[in-house]
């Protein structure tokens, strides 16, 4: 048994949010589209939800995920809801923290649909925030699954290192919404000599991270003398910089830095590609071949429920 998604709204609205719940989620199963144009009647889209249920499995929950409550989407729903003994819940609103949570959640196949619905309500009105408003209210943490994320605790975790993330957007949806709670994270250390010396940067990323969690934005050089000073030891922190370089300065300052993911990297000149969102120099990709024949894991993954594999094995596959 899994949870099938259906996502539907008047327009083109719940097409939109697909595509772009895809770019920081990457593409689901089990996820439909019903949209009610202008030039459609309530009998079409009624059509469109009758094949989007019928094209799950028997046994599978249903999840509908509509723009507003009392409009012709949800009404036509609810009559399929109301139709059903149990297995089916409608929840109204729909907004992207709402939908990435819902993915998330279903990755647990012990929950029910009942309770999937339950979880929405109170992340779609997290999501809902102003600048002004940031506070440091700590957002509910998503659970870690067991056998998920595995991190490497040795000298890396006794001085309070969880993971260690190249992603030039530095604090973005990905980041906020799925790696921190995933992780644990108490902590994010951005690492960049440019962004350190920027205070629109700073002042974008204070209001990017999640509620309760702490943000330090410090220089290469400081930040290898901090973390080897044992000054997080008792923390979880997610490290991210920008450039892989950044990275290998750490490492060559001594940081025990025993795995490291590769998130994203965009083309630039004298770049190639690793993975459809990490491109490097050349001399970058040797640098870390010659950190995996030392022992250091190399991985790469946009999401933490993507499979993490070595840099030897995706790398020239």
């Amino acid at each position: 048994m899994s949870v099938g998604i259906i996502l539907a709204s008047h327009g083109m609205f719940a097409k939109g949010i697909l595509q772009t719940s895809e770019m920081i989620f990457g593409k689901q199963e089990k996820v439909f589209v019903c949209s009610l144009l202008p030039e459609d009647s309530p009998e079409d889209l009624q059509q469109q939800l009758i094949a989007a249920v019928d094209s799950f499995d028997a046994d599978d929950e249903i999840l509908f995920l509509v723009d507003l409550w009392g409009g012709t989407p949800f009404n036509l729903a609810n009559q399929l809801v109301q139709q059903q003994v149990g297995g089916m819940e409608i929840v109204s609103g729909l907004n992207l923290p709402m939908l990435l949570q819902a993915y998330n959640e279903r990755f647990d196949s012990e929950k029910r649909v009942a309770d999937i619905a339950q979880t929405l309500v109170f992340e779609a009105k997290e999501g809902i925030r102003t600048s002004a408003q940031h506070s440091d209210t700590k957002t509910q943490p998503v659970s870690k699954q067991e056998g998920e994320l595995s991190m490497t605790v040795n000298q890396m975790g006794s001085l309070g290192i969880q993971h260690v993330r190249l992603d030039e957007r530095l604090i973005h949806g990905q980041v906020a919404t799925l790696w921190i709670g995933n992780l644990g994270v108490t902590r994010v250390m951005i690492v960049d000599d440019q962004v350190v010396n920027d205070p629109i940067a700073k002042a974008s990323l204070q209001t990017a991270v999640p509620g309760g969690v702490k943000l330090s934005i410090l220089k290469t050089a400081s930040a290898a003398s901090r973390l080897n000073e044992g000054l997080y030891k008792n923390q979880k922190v997610m490290i991210i910089a920008k450039n892989i370089q950044t990275i290998f300065d750490l490492i060559d300052a001594g940081v025990p830095i025993e795995k490291f993911n590769l998130g994203n990297s965009s083309p630039k000149e004298d770049t190639k590609p690793i993975t459809k969102s990490v491109f490097l120099s050349e001399s970058a990709i040797e640098r870390l071949q010659q950190l995996e024949t030392q022992g250091i894991t190399v991985t790469a993954q946009m999401v933490p429920m993507e499979e993490a594999k070595s840099f030897s094995q995706f790398y020239g596959k």
